[in-house]
């Protein structure tokens, strides 16, 4: 009793719909039954009983395959304006059996899962390409299965409701371009504008002498050297429009991230330091600008 129980409140979650297979299995029985009526011949009886059979078998196998299926939003990679990222859901099977061809969707994307094991948790990543930069409301998840037949579609849907930042897009010029166009110098020296290590160098003609004559022992070749102190970014300056701004803006964000340079951006209504505020925290003044 326990069991049937169990079973109707699972198949209470699932959302079933009917597919194009069902009408030809319908036609099929159908059919078999005219020939057996007509012809009474009993290889006609027993395909009739098999194809309804395994029609009728579908639908509680199918249940009993994604029902019992425990679904959550667990995290999201940072989202930027048309680029992919990835959100994580954590999803555990507590019965004691596999669960098989699950599909995951939302946000017009999906994923396959091929295998759920039984009694285990597994993390599916789902992808997602925002098209516009500010608040993205992740909602209308839900698992699709047309295991173990293609006759009818189950639908379990999920509770992810949740609101998540997608940043401008990263592009323009890149960090290393823009600081060879400025004509500020940086170090102490003009003659050491520009230079970076390069231990495998054993020609002396790429030797910089003047870094030598320093007592530096180390052989360079040119190449443009970040600054050590904070970098200024102004916005207007960054581009030609808004949209062009804040994506450059953002790729610099992440350079200087990825470097760890401290900087400062210089906005039309506040001055935004790396200093005081975490990265994602000045992202999300960009994307909301």
């Amino acid at each position: 009793m326990n069991f049937f129980q169990t079973f109707n409140q699972t198949r209470k979650r699932l959302k079933q719909r009917a597919t194009w297979y069902s009408l030809l299995v319908v036609i099929m029985l159908f059919g078999f039954f005219l020939e057996a009526y007509m012809h009474n011949f009993n290889l006609v009886y027993i395909t009739l009983f098999f194809v309804f059979g395994a029609a009728m078998s579908a639908s509680p196998l199918g249940i009993l395959n994604i029902g019992r299926l425990e679904v959550k939003l667990k995290n999201c990679e940072r989202l930027f304006e048309k680029e992919q990222s990835f959100c994580y859901f954590q999803c555990h099977n507590p019965a004691t059996f596999e669960s098989y061809a699950i599909e995951l969707h939302g946000m017009e994307q999906h994923t396959l899962i091929s295998r759920i094991p039984a009694q285990k948790t597994i993390l599916i990543k789902l992808p997602i390409v925002p098209q516009k930069r500010g608040r993205l409301q992740i909602k209308e998840c839900f698992l699709q299965s047309i295991f173990p037949l293609y006759t009818i579609c189950f639908i379990l849907p999920l509770e992810c409701e949740v609101t998540r930042t997608v940043y401008p897009r990263p592009a323009g010029v890149s960090l290393q371009e823009y600081l060879a166009k400025r004509k500020a110098t940086f170090g102490d020296e003009h003659d050491f504008d520009g230079i970076r290590y390069d231990e495998q160098a054993h020609n002396l003609a790429r030797v910089h002498w003047p870094s030598v004559a320093k007592g530096e022992s180390a052989i360079k070749v040119f190449d443009h050297e970040l600054p050590y102190d904070t970098l200024h970014f102004d916005f207007l300056s960054a581009g030609k429009s808004d949209e062009a701004r804040l994506s450059q803006l953002t790729l610099w964000i992440l350079e200087c991230e990825q470097r760890s340079l401290d900087f400062e951006i210089l906005l039309p209504q506040e001055i935004l330091h790396s200093q005081r505020m975490e990265i994602d925290e000045i992202l999300t003044k960009l994307a909301l600008y």
